[in-house]
């Protein structure tokens, strides 16, 4: 299995907390968000992770290098980093000749995380956080009997259950040439302002999506200052507990 970690943002939500660096790059209990998602990927036996760089690219690829406890990090430049995260999602496509994780850079959360994903019996897979109710901000899933059928940041009816997004994606390989399909459909229709999410209910209506449970473990999706303070008041203690 690979990973794409979309690390391309300028992270404009977040302002003065990351000093202009990349907002991965913001350190959480001395350990920046990236160099914590790879190293749970390698610990979960991740093969290779595929960075994708966009704004001030060279102090991400200067902080993490080209290996993290034994897994290669390779990197994928978006040039177009200002526009939607679909084109990130593009840039990394190479990586999609594996089973392979599709994750947003700036998540706090623990190893248990990402092995719930990586451990899944579902072939393509959502972490599914059944907590949040939904205020328009979060990328909510929308499932019935087992299966995520879409994706939006208002919840649509229709639907036994309803959650946030941790910001995670599981794709099979066999599965993935039909993301890319999807990706691919929405940027030839001049769509390159969009979300990544946003193509995903194309690939959904194609192949089944299941997903996993997380409303019992800790994370945080890092996008304003006050977020900062949240998460090292609620989710780093929480982290360290779960580390043992």
């Amino acid at each position: 299995m690979k990973a794409i970690l979309l690390a391309a943002g300028v992270g404009r939500r977040i302002g003065g907390a990351v000093e202009g660096r990349p907002k991965c790059l913001l350190t959480l209990g001395g350990r920046s968000l990236a160099e914590r998602l790879v190293s749970s990927l390698a610990r979960a036996g991740v093969r290779e992770t595929t960075i994708v760089t966009g704004h001030r690219a060279e102090l991400i690829e200067q902080a993490l290098g080209g290996e993290h406890r034994g897994m290669p990090l390779r990197y994928a430049f978006n040039p177009e980093f200002t526009k939607g995260a679909i084109l990130s999602l593009w840039a990394g496509r190479a990586a999609f000749d594996d089973d392979v994780l599709v994750m947003d850079a700036d998540v706090l959360c623990g190893d248990a995380m990402i092995e719930r994903l990586v451990r899944s019996p579902h072939r393509n897979c959502f972490l599914l956080d059944g907590r949040v109710e939904g205020s328009g901000e979060e990328q909510m899933l929308m499932a019935r009997e087992g299966r995520v059928y879409d994706i939006a940041r208002n919840k649509k009816p229709g639907y036994d259950l309803y959650g946030e997004s941790v910001g995670f994606l599981k794709v099979s390989r066999e599965d993935g040439p039909r993301l890319l399909a999807a990706l691919r459909t929405c940027l030839d229709a001049g769509r390159d302002r969009i979300e990544h999410e946003e193509a995903y209910p194309i690939f959904m209506r194609e192949c089944v999506v299941g997903y996993e449970r997380a409303d019992d473990l800790p994370w945080m999706e890092i996008d304003f200052p006050e977020d900062v303070a949240q998460a090292e008041r609620e989710i780093l203690p929480l982290l360290e507990s779960e580390r043992g």
